[in-house]
């Protein structure tokens, strides 16, 4: 039941953000929020960007409906913070797509969309260290690690994959790999008392690969549009708050990140 929630919200999440993404463009191009030649990337001609909004769309859309679904009532923990979140990185990266942020105030809009997530829950209560194993963080006091480690994650991913949106389709398809990967991965996991949190993680890891997915049609060369900060920057705080809640811990998002 719970495999069939995710497959549905990857679909969803493809269909809805590959209907929506021209939409989104026509939008760009009215508000002047353009790619230019010689600016960025490999743009050879005027490119609309704006595309994380046609994403956050897909992804909210279909874990609004299916997570709920995956759960027992009254258990959809973290729901709220994860799309708060997306809701404030996506608004960060679509202002600096229009207007060109400077590189702190951007960094300053990753660290506050980590923050709100990180506060509505989702964060590290343990890593694993190679020869060491598993070193789990106090819940309290001074060295309560876990809160910090985890907004530092989140925006390394964020920037991991902004860092990588340049090059036609390539943001975008490595984020459909990584988020069909990082579902099955935590589906494995799934077990414990963490079970709900990964299960969480799983349907939100496949709704990223849909949205993905769905922006990917759009987006192979030569473009008709970018996603711009808005995506590349909620692509990766949508893969980072999955390894993060899905058990899946610094490994894969250090795997993520080189």
């Amino acid at each position: 039941m719970k495999y069939r929630d995710a497959v549905l919200a990857f679909l969803v999440a493809l269909v809805l953000t590959g209907a929506v993404t021209p939409m989104v463009a026509s939008l760009a191009r009215r508000v002047g929020a353009i790619a230019r030649p010689g600016e960025r990337g490999l743009a050879s001609r005027e490119t609309p960007l704006l595309g994380g909004i046609a994403i956050l769309l897909g992804v909210v859309v279909a874990i609004a409906v299916w997570i709920p679904s995956a759960v027992p009532q009254g258990s959809e923990s973290h729901l709220v913070a994860i799309i708060a979140g997306a809701v404030a990185i996506t608004l960060v990266g679509a202002i600096d797509d229009k207007v060109n942020l400077r590189p702190m105030v951007k960094l300053a809009g990753q660290i506050a969309a980590a923050v709100i997530v990180v506060a509505g829950g989702v964060k590290l209560s343990s890593i694993d260290l190679p020869f060491a194993g598993q070193l789990a963080f106090p819940r309290a006091g001074p060295l309560h690690a876990g809160p910090i480690l985890s907004v530092i994650i989140l925006v390394v991913v964020m920037n991991a994959v902004n860092f990588s949106d340049g090059i036609d389709g390539l943001a975008a398809g490595l984020c459909t790999i990584d988020g069909i990967t990082f579902s099955i991965l935590a589906f494995e996991v799934a077990r414990g008392p963490t079970a709900l949190e990964v299960i969480t993680a799983a349907i939100l890891a496949a709704a990223t690969a849909g949205a993905a997915l769905g922006f990917l049609i759009h987006n192979f060369h030569p473009a008709s549009v970018f996603m711009g900060d808005s995506g590349s920057n909620l692509l990766g705080y949508l893969l980072g708050v999955t390894a993060i809640l899905g058990s899946l811990k610094v490994a894969v998002s250090v795997a993520l990140v080189v």
